[in-house]
């Protein structure tokens, strides 16, 4: 699976400062040529700040047929790979991740060190790490890495591997990027006349990516080379490289094995196939659960409760784990395991919950769905990288809901922004049922502050009122929750200073954190000392604040990824300044709005009375910021961030 392989080498990265201790006792011998100074000098040019790169990597698959789960035939596939890379630095800790899993082993490896005129083979073995990754099924992934301190630029070391798949299905996509700078890579595919592989292309525009398919006598072969693929960093905040990236979705679509044709991938029906079969393995017996369903439920009197209270008891008693094993990678742990071990994967705790309803006497369903991190369309992609995640679906007066047991602070009947706008494909006995969530809309995720605020003594004090609602509570709850119990206090009060760090806050009150049900509310009084002017009699008051929900999203000058906010919201602020009895507002600041890409804010200051009352909506519509989109998007925060800083002039 190498998209697994592409995210687990982002991992590496800081996986390499637990390894740098024991690469540094390993010294083999070693010489800069001048060869390794010119690749290294070229990949230079590509990325000042790499540490090391790959000028040279070739990759070849070929095919075989084998058995799978119960004899049933199978195409299998192997993976040779020869990676040459350079230090482009001095001191540099180099070497390459290779993970493996039950379904895609390492036959055999070599480490190689040029020294004076030939790579040299290296003995010692390598690092062997665990490493899991929560947004994919199958996450029982190990990582070899295999280095060694290169202490001169130019030095230069040759990796080769050699993958076995048992399944050709696990092998599902080829990104030519990697975390280090790579002048070519090229890919090749010997495919048999008795195989029918389909190998969709996916973001070449842009990209330098030859294609050559050469015919021979009972195989095809497909050759891709890539060249001067610059390093993909790993930031903050980025876009899923699915999106971005070229990369090639590999699928078995059918095979002939001694003159009978067997379907692999070869339509929707076939992928539901699969995972139907591997979920029937779970050998679920609810009645071990039943004592335990009527409990949670007891006491409660419609039906809606009911589902409430079995939907927040999986959210609220079972701990999400990465922990997935062999076929387990598709196939749930069973309902009496999970209850008894309280932890699971998402799809044993879909299992759970989807049981639970059942014997609730609900029409509850287990179903597969690819999160927002995956961009497919399930009608034109049927492979495994297609579904990255499992949830329940509950048939309920008349319509369907996506209860997600992961979620942890979600409310029934409001979906999580990751799979909002994705299709659902849905167990239903040996047919299936395809589903769409909702698309998202910013009036989902509404964050409404509300201020009012007295200016007395040429001194600003007053009440703060922030709700979440929607989407927009669950993003303070994951944050909150994440943070020491100890810090807490800190978030919240910081919240409230609506842009003011001087501000002092206190009286601070919360609607009831445990209640998903209702809008979250904090609140609280606040003193602020420093936000008065007076010039003559003239007070010049700044009511205004940079919206906190953008502040993280703007790209430095060093950005390299898109950037994905990772949800649609609407920040709805209202603040209101009562002025001291005889006092007047003489000059407010113009009405502002501005728009980029379906993103926009509209801002107003009005007076009635006494008071002056700024009204301001950011919009949400678009969270994705392309690179070629950086400078227009900080050119919006830009101006934003001017009319922030206008004063109102009051006339004391």
């Amino acid at each position: 699976m190498n998209l697994t392989r592409t995210r687990l080498a982002f991992i590496a990265i800081s996986a390499m400062i637990c390894i740098t201790t024991r690469a540094q006792s390993v010294q083999p011998l070693q010489t800069s040529d001048g060869e390794g100074v010119t690749q290294a000098s070229y990949l230079k040019k590509m990325n000042k700040k790499a540490k090391y790169g790959v000028f040279s990597q070739v990759t070849n698959y070929t095919f075989n047929t084998g058995k799978g789960i119960n004899g049933l035939p199978i195409v299998t596939a192997e993976e040779k790979s020869t990676i040459e890379m350079v230090a482009m630095d001095n001191n540099v800790v180099m070497g390459y991740l290779v993970p493996y899993n039950s379904f895609m082993k390492i036959k055999d490896y070599d480490f190689e060190i040029y020294y004076r005129n030939s790579f040299k083979s290296q003995k010692y073995p390598p690092e062997k790490m665990a490493l899991t990754d929560e947004s994919i099924f199958l996450d029982d992934n190990f990582g070899q890495f295999y280095g060694f301190k290169a202490t001169e630029m130019g030095q230069r070391s040759r990796f080769k591997y050699d993958y076995a798949y048992e399944d050709a299905k696990y092998l599902t996509r080829v990104f030519f990027h990697d975390y280090m700078p790579t002048k070519q890579n090229v890919v090749s595919f010997k495919v048999p006349d008795w195989l029918e592989l389909d190998i969709m292309e996916k973001n070449f525009a842009g990209y330098k990516i030859k294609k050559d398919t050469k015919k021979e006598k009972g195989y095809t072969t497909y050759t891709y080379t890539a060249d001067n693929l610059s390093a993909v960093p790993h930031e903050s905040a980025a876009l899923a490289r699915p999106y971005y990236l070229p990369h090639l979705i590999i699928t078995v679509r059918t095979f002939t094995i001694n003159q009978k044709k067997y379907n692999g991938f070869k339509s929707l029906d076939d992928l539901y196939a699969w995972y139907n079969f591997l979920y029937k393995k779970a050998d679920n017996k609810p009645d071990e659960i039943k004592a335990a369903v009527q409990k949670i439920t007891q006491g409660k009197t419609n039906d809606e409760d009911k589902i409430k209270a079995i939907y927040y008891w999986v959210q609220d008693n079972i701990r999400y784990i990465a922990f997935e094993e062999g076929y387990a990678g598709f196939v749930p742990q069973t309902v009496q395991e999970v209850y008894k071990n309280k932890f699971s994967d998402c799809k044993g705790m879909a299992n759970l919950v989807t049981a639970m309803l059942k014997e609730a006497g609900y029409d509850a369903h287990f179903a597969w769905v690819g999160t927002r991190e995956i961009p497919y369309d399930r009608t034109e992609v049927q492979s495994l990288c297609v579904d990255n995640h499992a949830i329940s679906v509950l048939y309920y007066k008349g319509k369907p809901y996506f209860i997600d047991g992961t979620e942890k602070y979600g409310a029934f009947g409001k979906n999580a922004y990751r799979i909002q706008g994705k299709t659902v494909l849905v167990e239903h006995g040996d047919q299936y049922k395809v589903e769409k969530v909702p698309e998202a809309k910013p009036e989902d995720n509404i964050y409404a502050t509300v201020a009012n605020l007295d200016l007395k003594d040429n001194h600003i004090s007053g009440h703060v009122k922030i709700e979440f609602s929607g989407g927009a509570g669950s993003m303070f709850h994951y944050y909150y929750n994440s943070l020491p119990t100890n810090k807490r206090k800190d978030f919240i009060n910081s919240l409230l200073q609506v842009g003011n760090k001087g501000a002092e806050v206190t009286g601070v009150k919360t609607s009831d954190f445990k209640n998903r049900d209702i809008p979250l509310v904090i609140e609280g009084d606040i003193d602020m000392p420093d936000d008065v002017t007076v010039v003559d009699k003239t007070c010049y008051v700044n009511m205004d604040f940079f919206p906190g929900m953008i502040a993280r999203f703007i790209p430095d000058e060093e950005r390299q990824c898109p950037i994905d906010m990772n949800t649609v919201y609407m920040s709805k602020d209202q603040v209101v300044l009562t002025l001291p009895s005889g006092a007047k507002a003489t000059e407010l600041p113009k009405n502002f709005k501005n728009e980029y890409n379906k993103n926009n804010i509209e801002a107003t200051y009005s007076t009635s009375n006494n008071t002056v009352t700024l009204n301001k909506t950011l919009t949400i519509n678009n969270p994705v910021i392309n690179r070629d989109q950086f400078i227009p998007w900080k050119d919006f925060a830009g101006k934003i961030k001017d009319f922030n800083k206008n004063n109102v002039s009051i006339q004391l």
